[in-house]
């Protein structure tokens, strides 16, 4: 498969996102994984998500995003389905197909921490993949958390990874970041702020009230809100909520905009689809131009359904 490009040789760069592909759960898993909250996951795939999640779907965008050739593709979590290690080593070979680590970046959702554990278990089988430039050679192992936020510079753009992934009870897919990646986050953002750079924030919960609902919904996003509004960022991505989402965020540096994108694999409801982020340099701060990619009613293939162009004035 087609891995992206390198790096354009102007100064316009090319950002895709897309979140939630949810791949197949793994055959053959043992009775004894399912005693706890994976047994109403797994009669929940076996019922329902299967038919709403299809991989075939998923190939699909991936074979239309990878003929676009982005720099950088980010993958806002919820690979999996029940947090399984078989579905972990399963999704690892699915990233290698996407690209290389160093043009994909991936952060965890709900799922990958869908019980106790779950997420610290199978971290290791993508480390390549969340982590960030500084990160060490084979520190998986304890830093599942510690890790977050990641930061990989890509020319002008500063991608900042965030974990909101933790278990919840029953009935909830919540999320939390904590005061400690907080605070790492408040400190990145200053950084690469005195740097110059287009800072994407990247988590898989939203950032703003009101995108999902309650029992989904991000515990500290407030804080967040407050971390973002005070440091300034230039872009917020976020999955989740398996629906297209838009917002805006006010911020000491101006007007953020924060989109939330369908699940990847989705053939029904709310169809899959993908974002295209074309950031550039302009005189007065950065031309920002976004493109969705839809799977069509045919559900065929994948064409453009809307674009939009901003630009975002650089702080003064």
């Amino acid at each position: 498969m087609t891995s992206p490009k390198a790096p354009r040789a102007s100064s316009e760069q090319l950002l895709a996102h897309f979140s939630d592909p949810h791949l197949p759960l793994t055959g053959g898993i043992p009775l004894a994984m399912l005693l706890n909250k994976r047994m109403f996951g797994f009669l929940s795939w076996y019922r329902h998500r299967r038919h709403r999640h299809r991989f075939e779907v998923l190939q699909q965008l991936v074979a239309d995003l990878h003929a676009e050739r982005p720099e950088q593709i980010i993958v806002t979590g919820d690979l999996t389905n029940l947090g399984l290690e078989a579905e972990f080593k399963q999704a690892a070979a699915w990233l290698a197909e996407l690209g290389a680590p160093d043009c994909v970046g991936v952060i965890p959702g709900n799922h990958e921490a869908y019980v106790r554990g779950a997420w610290e278990a199978g971290a290791a089988y993508w480390h390549p993949y969340w982590a960030g430039d500084d990160a060490k050679p084979n520190a998986a192992a304890g830093a599942a958390q510690s890790a977050f936020p990641w930061l990989r510079i890509r020319g002008n753009m500063a991608l900042i990874g965030l974990s909101s992934a933790r278990p919840s009870a029953l009935g909830l897919a919540i999320g939390t970041l904590g005061p400690e990646q907080l605070a790492r986050l408040a400190a990145i953002l200053e950084r690469t702020r005195q740097m110059g750079l287009f800072r994407v924030v990247m988590l898989h919960h939203p950032v703003l009230d009101n995108a999902v609902i309650w029992r989904k919904r991000l515990l500290d996003a407030a804080k967040l809100q407050t971390v973002l509004g005070e440091h300034g960022v230039e872009l917020v991505l976020h999955g989740h909520g398996h629906k297209k989402h838009t917002g805006e965020l006010a911020t000491v540096c101006g007007i953020a905009p924060v989109f939330g994108v369908p699940s990847a694999s989705s053939a029904k409801a709310e169809r899959a689809a993908y974002h295209l982020y074309r950031i550039k340099p302009a005189p007065e701060g950065w031309a920002l131009n976004i493109t969705a990619r839809a799977l069509n009613p045919s559900g065929l293939d994948f064409t453009q359904t809307w674009t939009q162009n901003i630009l975002l004035l650089r702080e003064r």
